[in-house]
């Protein structure tokens, strides 16, 4: 009798500790935080490299059932945010603004990790549902520096849509995401592609910098940028792709352009394997601060990156360009380069007009006024909306609306 008392005690307090792993309290224990730069206070298991998923926990009654999932880019339920990436089979790779991954997850009520490696401090934001999630401290992202795991405690019992966003450049850091643990089923089907998919190349806007307190990494935060906005606003996927650099400088945007991910590995090309529907660009604010800066060099080497993207992405791809309206040189170069060299709206190029930030860099309410503007111009776009004024001539019944793919130009543009 007193064996099986034993018995009993032990496998009630095996019970009670792996409960504890995964119970839905908000006490700071229950939470691995990555918000500071030190390393998470636990140590992660190593990651089996054969298997892309193990299941630990009993199978009887009453278990709970902890899940591993290894990530790679071929990884079942898991859909890529970002799209750019060099595939790996062993980890995802995460380096651009806005890369990450979403998933459905069938939850059981229990907490869910992410385990991340980064070359240098970084910063993530997980969504559930389209919620951002907090950290134990309050925080609205998750910091990680080196390996360390991004804990969600006390997930909803339910189906989840759950997204890990990467919020930093890779100018200031890459990164992996090895695995995630959880309880519960990933679905297997992923999440489906949006109808639109939209690229943006840019530089310190495009990614965030200056929308968030902090100095270097820690002042951005691309969620808060017009491009992760607007991409939400329509409902569209997107990728970032950031430069930090003048388009006159010794770096060759348009070779750059069609890396995987340049800074991670600079000889691995893009597959292009989805092509961008609309391609954003807006690059020249380094330039116009530049006193000697070649306007002529500009809009070659700005010309030469369109045609990449054209190239790259097919000629169904249409492109806006942006200009800030305190630009004199560059500014005009842009809308040379759009509208006289490449033939303007008549064949797919579109100009939209920003107004500049106080500092240089937009502000939040800086952002809210230039979204719908912005909205407006990749609205026409898509839709092949001809609304430049030579074509807005009573013989031409006002604005077009034209098929790119069989599109012979109305009329040449007249010279007066």
């Amino acid at each position: 009798m007193l064996k099986n008392l034993k018995t009993v005690i032990v496998v009630l307090l095996a019970s009670v500790l792996l409960f504890n792993m995964f119970a839905c309290s908000k006490d700071e224990e229950d939470y691995v935080d990555t918000s500071s730069n030190s390393e998470p206070s636990v140590n992660a298991p190593t990651p089996a490299p054969d298997t892309d998923s193990e299941s630990d926990g009993g199978e009887n009654k009453g278990d709970i059932q902890i899940t591993t999932t290894y990530l790679n880019a071929n990884t079942s339920g898991i859909k890529l945010l970002g799209v750019r990436g060099i595939p790996s089979e062993t980890q995802i790779n995460c380096d651009h603004s806005g890369s990450g991954i979403e998933f459905i997850l069938r939850n059981t009520g229990r907490s869910l990790a992410f385990e991340v490696t980064s070359s240098a401090a970084c910063r993530f934001k997980v969504f559930i549902d389209g919620e951002v999630c907090k950290s134990v401290s309050g925080e609205n992202f998750f910091e990680v520096n080196g390996t360390g795991i991004i804990t969600i405690g006390s997930v909803p019992l339910g189906n989840h849509t759950v997204s890990l966003v990467k919020i930093t450049d890779g100018a200031y850091a890459t990164a992996q995401l090895t695995r995630v643990i959880y309880s519960g089923i990933i679905s297997e089907d992923t999440p489906q592609n949006k109808k639109t998919y939209i690229e943006f190349i840019g530089g310190s806007d495009a990614v965030g910098t200056g929308l968030v307190a902090g100095n270097g990494y820690s002042s951005q935060d691309v969620t808060e940028a017009y491009t992760y906005k607007l991409a939400k606003m329509m409902d569209t996927d997107y990728s970032v792709f950031s430069v930090a650099s003048p388009v006159t400088g010794e770096q060759e945007l348009s070779a750059l352009y069609t890396k995987a991910s340049f800074i991670r590995d600079a000889d691995n090309e893009y597959d292009f394997s989805r092509k961008a529907d609309v391609a954003i660009i807006d690059l020249g604010a380094l330039d116009e601060s530049l006193a000697d800066v070649d306007c002529e060099v500009f809009a070659e080497k700005y010309k030469d990156l369109i045609n990449t993207v054209r190239a790259k992405n097919g000629d169904t791809c249409k492109i806006v360009c942006i200009y800030r309206s305190s630009f004199d040189k560059i500014s005009t170069a842009i809308q040379t380069v759009c509208q006289d060299a490449l033939g303007g709206q008549e064949n797919g190029y579109y100009l939209c007009k920003m107004a500049d930030g106080e500092d240089g860099t937009l502000n939040a309410a800086e952002i809210a006024d230039f979204l719908p503007v912005l909205q407006s111009t990749v609205d026409s776009a898509i839709k092949g909306v001809i609304t430049e004024k030579e074509m807005e001539a009573e013989e031409n019944g006002g604005s077009l609306v034209v098929d790119f793919n069989t599109f012979v130009p109305v009329k040449n543009k007249q010279t007066t």
